[in-house]
């Protein structure tokens, strides 16, 4: 390897998208994953014939301009995506029978709001441009910023907060509290600038493309197949060689592989840096920190098969209690539970669809590891699980009786052998008000973090996290520039 050389660690949209963005800076990169296959969350899996796509079904900020498509062709990978749409539509059941419709698209959701909330306008208009703004102060979301990215972190509201000082009718503020369902931190804990980060683009725009997250897996590896990132998958990390004076040395696999670096990304949970790194580099009150950080709740996810004429693939679907209840986000188990459905495309000549269902699940002790097959008392609850939820779905959904079939669903333990957060949370690390995010770099030189854990969930979110950690590796007008030039073609 070059004398400049770099180990991705974790090859899914986080770690491919770093990992391009150093090649293209002269590095011999290499990206190591521990699964046989590369980007297995983004890619998803197929069950009974139907794709289910758990790294991707619609994404915010797909218009011309729009930040993720601004990204898209920054990487390269723009043309690969066929049939880009930009008109996902959100509907929203409240427990008291009240239903709601939040289209994407600034003038779109104005009119629908003051149709279906009279008076609202003015406020609404308002928070589309906080949330706009929100999203322009960094020069990772707006290229038009030539500063420097503001890490400070002063005294903010809450997304609670904003809704509240915004006076609008209890309906409305839940439907858009609920987008924090997007990752995973109730609105009282959410602070707004991340909430303008994850949701803003959405309103502004949601969409998808043919494939959704497998597509875009296969766009990213052949961009790095053709600037030479070396991909290592089966590759177990077992340890990161570093000093504090010298910095990364090597990248240790469990097949005995030394990989020689000069920086490492990773892009894991942070809770796996004690056992990788020697003892002494990072210091006992940063693993404490990181071992205290609060983890987003586990959830129950559904994987279910309908048929064309039940659900759209162009809407998502928000069940949620009643609008003034104190938690929007209740468990599984609850009667008003809140539940997260999506669907994607017909596949087949029975045109039949993939149905993904999400709810939040109570915290419950977990067995150590990953046993297989699970205890017996873990399997009981999962099934118990299952089964309460799929009828509080039909209960609130009357046509998905007897016009859909789960096939299969993952609770914690699937999540924490995936994903390695202590709770089993599909989100990992809970971005709170009240606790000061990881930040990329670290004491080790050449050891940067990137990943939801870091920033926040999501494929714009995984992407900029990626371009953060190089542009603080590299500089940030490096890390940028195809961002800045692809914006200006617009």
């Amino acid at each position: 390897m070059s004398k400049d050389s770099s180990v991705v660690v974790g090859s899914g949209i986080t770690g491919m998208t770093a990992a391009l963005l150093l090649a293209r800076r002269g590095l011999s990169v290499t990206i190591v994953e521990a699964q046989r296959q590369a980007a297995p969350l983004l890619r998803g899996f197929r069950r009974d014939g139907l794709y289910f796509d758990t790294g991707f079904h619609c994404g915010g900020g797909l218009h011309a301009g729009g930040v993720l498509r601004n990204w898209l062709k920054a990487l390269g990978i723009e043309a690969s995506l066929r049939n880009i749409s930009t008109r996902h539509t959100d509907l929203f059941h409240f427990a008291d029978g009240r239903s709601y419709v939040l289209p994407s698209g600034h003038a779109h959701v104005l009119d629908a709001m003051e149709r279906q909330f009279p008076g609202s306008g003015p406020g609404i208009r308002t928070f589309l441009q906080h949330m706009d703004a929100g999203l322009a102060h960094s020069p990772y979301t707006n290229p038009a910023v030539k500063h420097e990215p503001n890490l400070s972190f002063g005294q903010q509201h809450s997304v609670s907060q904003h809704l509240e000082e915004a006076h609008f009718p209890a309906h409305l503020s839940a439907m858009l509290s609920a987008r924090c369902l997007l990752y995973g931190t109730p609105a009282h804990q959410a602070a707004w600038h991340e909430y303008a980060l994850v949701a803003g683009p959405y309103f502004q725009s949601s969409g998808t493309w043919d494939g959704g997250g497998g597509a875009l897996a296969d766009a990213l590896l052949e961009s790095l197949r053709h600037v030479g990132v070396h991909m290592r998958c089966g590759a177990e990390v077992t340890g990161l060689e570093a000093t504090l004076d010298k910095g990364m040395r090597a990248v240790h696999l469990a097949d005995g592989t030394q990989l020689p670096c000069t920086s490492c990304f990773f892009t894991g949970h942070p809770n796996q840096l004690e056992n990788l790194l020697t003892k002494g580099l990072l210091r006992p009150a940063y693993y404490r920190r990181i071992r205290e950080l609060p983890e987003t709740r586990s959830v129950l996810l559904l994987f279910a098969e309908t048929h064309d004429n039940v659900l759209r693939d162009d809407e998502s679907i928000y069940l949620l209690p009643s609008a003034d209840a104190s938690d929007l986000f209740p468990c599984e188990d609850e009667p008003e539970s809140s539940v997260y459905l999506f669907c994607g495309r017909a596949e087949d000549a029975l045109r039949r669809k993939a149905v993904n269902a999400i709810a939040f699940m109570r915290e419950g002790h977990l067995p150590p590891g990953n046993p297989k097959p699970r205890p017996k008392s873990y399997s009981v609850r999962k099934e118990e699980a299952v089964t309460r939820l799929t009828r509080h779905i039909e209960k609130r959904l009357p046509e998905l009786r007897g016009a859909w079939r789960v096939l299969d669903a993952a609770t914690a333990l699937s999540f924490r052998d995936w994903i390695h957060g202590s709770t089993g949370s599909l989100y990992g690390i809970r971005h709170d008000m009240a606790e000061l995010p990881l930040l990329p770099l670290t004491r080790v030189p050449g050891l940067l973090l990137a990943g939801q854990n870091i920033l926040l969930p999501g494929v714009l979110g995984g992407i900029v996290s990626a371009a953060l950690a190089v542009g603080f590796a590299l500089g940030h007008d490096s890390a940028l520039e195809e961002f800045r030039k692809c914006a200006s073609n617009v």
